[in-house]
């Protein structure tokens, strides 16, 4: 929306404020929420025997993945 007032991320991507307080900016961060996600898995009878590495990551890193996979 043209009212909304962002910051600018170090990759060039874009956050708007409303999000920046929800928004997980660091590896830290990211446990609490995928133990959250576990337990939810768990739940349903569907449990996680494994842990799964959960990594942040800039735009750019993302972007090589992709082309990584591609090829």
């Amino acid at each position: 929306p043209r009212d909304t007032q962002y910051i600018s991320l170090g990759d060039g991507r874009k956050l708007c404020l409303e999000c920046l307080d929800s928004a997980i900016m660091d590896n830290d961060e990211c446990q609490p929420l995928y133990l959250e996600i576990r337990d939810f898995y768990e739940g349903l009878n569907m449990k996680v025997e494994q842990q799964i590495p959960l990594l942040l990551v800039e735009r750019q890193a993302l972007n090589e993945a992709l082309e990584g996979e591609k090829q």
